[in-house]
């Protein structure tokens, strides 16, 4: 009875399977295969070298640097997306009128592209040009210009908030969807009840909302952790390696040193840790799950 309808769903899916095989699965293998191979590209001569790839990669001064940057660069961004996302979705649960066009014009970072965030930040930033020199000169907070991208802690700051700005949309919405699974009559239960806005946000909101919560930050922690074009626009991973992630670092290695083996490495020791935080994320957000593993 059931075989009919299985059958059709599995062939529904064949064609998404073999689009994900030829785009994904077989890159990741074949990364995953020269990781444990030291490849000429000049004379396309392949030699199995087992774990020296990895034993020369855990020797490098900057792959050491480029996973303390990346870890860095993920708590700032996550923790900016967040706040910055459940503000805006806060916001956008509050409006009864057009919501419609606010939730697009909140999309807008989010559907622009990385080459146009980064261009548009570069003259944000400009020591001379720069908009936001200018106007933190007009209200007096600083007494000249301040050169955003050429000192490591400023450089690395700057760029979270442009990642930031990109990514947050994408934050809010996930929030938002959250928002509005929420009764209504609990809110205004707790209202009547004499709880304060901050209050019901934290006791009542902030709870039901931490399926969501917990989504937003796994995804902005997944992007975080894979983020690669700004780094390479805005500062190409300067001043002194301090935006140097580990995306930009694999980039660098394969594509100026041609190291192509321990470029595959490090992007193998990037997948797995993406991996080990994505799975014990999900269990520490999903006590029921791990209750039953």
């Amino acid at each position: 009875m059931t075989a009919g309808p299985t059958l059709r769903g599995y062939l529904f899916a064949t064609p998404l399977i073999i689009v994900l095989a030829a785009a994904v699965i077989l890159p990741a293998a074949y990364n995953a295969g020269l990781a444990f191979f030291q490849y000429e590209a000049t004379r396309n001569t392949w030699r199995f070298i087992g774990l020296r790839n990895f034993e020369n990669l855990f020797a490098q001064d900057g792959f050491w640097n480029a996973v303390s940057v990346t870890l860095i660069w993920v708590v700032g961004n996550v923790a900016m997306q967040l706040a910055l996302g459940m503000a805006v979705a806060l916001a956008l649960n509050a409006v009864t009128r057009m919501r419609a066009f606010y939730s697009a014009v909140v999309m807008v970072p989010w559907v622009s592209s990385f080459v146009i965030v980064a261009v548009v930040f570069l003259w944000l930033y400009h020591p001379d040009l720069g908009v936001l020199n200018d106007m933190l000169m007009r209200l007096g907070l600083i007494d000249g210009p301040i050169a955003w991208l050429a000192s490591p802690g400023l450089a690395q700051f700057s760029l979270m908030l442009a990642n930031t700005w990109k990514f947050f949309p994408l934050v809010a919405i996930t929030l938002f969807t959250g928002l509005q699974a929420i009764p209504r009559e609990l809110v205004e239960a707790s209202t009547i009840d004499g709880a304060s806005r901050a209050e019901t946000l934290r006791y009542v909101i902030i709870p039901l909302m931490a399926p969501s919560i917990a989504t937003a930050v796994l995804l902005s922690a997944i992007w975080a952790f894979n983020a690669f074009t700004l780094s390479i626009i805005m500062t190409g991973g300067g001043p002194l390696r301090a935006t140097e992630v580990m995306g930009l670092y694999i980039y660098k290695v394969a594509f100026d040193s041609f190291d192509f083996g321990m470029a595959a490495a490090a992007s193998l020791v990037l997948f797995v840790t993406i991996l080990i935080v994505t799975v014990a994320y999900l269990k520490v957000a999903d006590p029921a799950r791990g209750a039953r593993d």
